[in-house]
């Protein structure tokens, strides 16, 4: 280490040889880590560069975990469930908006209840967000579930399924949004949208979109659509992942 210097870099007093310099006592070994380390903004930088790249390794690992082992019944018993959500889907996807027919569906008997608890819950959040509380809590409340599937029970089969759940909430509240513009649906006040309650007139009136309730309908249908294929894809995946270790 002494033999970089000839002269110490702090006072150029000659230091051949030495490890330190004899006139101001500069320890060339830690002058040297000093003047090469990393600026600290420049170790945070790689240390939340760390972080993410750890984070989002955990996340795949949740997301696409596969047991080792997977019983034959558990495997075939999971196969049908996600041809069943499949098939369903589809009928829900392709159910008209303008008419509501999902309305009809035992899809939207399931949801209903939780939609109406989802006013109750978000009353404290102020009108606003108490008449999108209901649309809002029938999506949340089966991503939460998936989301404890994910994270307790290590199961993304299941958290698929929850997030199929979630897209059928968003499909069910789109012909909802729809029907603002031009209310014809009974709901369960008794009375149509222009003489009652419906959420939809009265949110997007505020926020100066009623006009475009239609689109906007059509366009949370297409989302829907799409969170959906998402679902039956990643269940889909894992059992083919699950097969292979069959």
């Amino acid at each position: 280490m002494a033999s970089l210097y000839k002269n110490c870099p702090k006072c150029s007093a000659h230091s051949a040889g030495q490890d330190a310099c004899p006139a101001c006592g500069l320890i060339f070994a830690k002058y040297l880590k000093t003047k090469f380390a990393l600026p600290a903004p420049a170790r945070r930088a790689e240390s939340e560069e760390e972080g993410e790249i750890s984070f989002v390794a955990r996340a795949k690992a949740l997301v696409l975990h596969v047991p080792e082992e997977v019983e034959p019944m558990v495997f075939y018993g999971r196969a049908a469930l996600l041809g069943a959500a499949a098939l369903y889907g589809v009928k829900l996807a392709l159910m008209d908006i303008p008419d509501w027919e999902m309305s009809a569906s035992l899809m939207h008997l399931v949801l209903l209840p939780f939609h109406e608890f989802g006013h109750i819950l978000f009353l404290p959040f102020g009108e606003f967000m108490t008449l999108l509380g209901g649309s809002i809590f029938q999506v949340l409340l089966p991503l939460i579930l998936g989301g404890f599937f994910l994270v307790r029970n290590r199961d993304p089969f299941a958290a698929a399924l929850m997030l199929w759940w979630g897209a059928a909430g968003i499909l069910d509240t789109a012909p909802y949004i729809y029907d603002a513009w031009v209310p014809q649906h009974v709901l369960l006040t008794g009375r149509t949208g222009d003489t009652g309650a419906h959420d939809f007139i009265d949110t997007l009136g505020d926020l100066g979109l009623l006009h475009k309730a239609q689109p906007i309908g059509r366009g949370v249908h297409a989302f829907g659509i799409i969170v959906m294929v998402i679902a039956l894809a990643w269940g889909a995946w894992l059992l083919w992942q699950q097969y292979r270790r069959k």
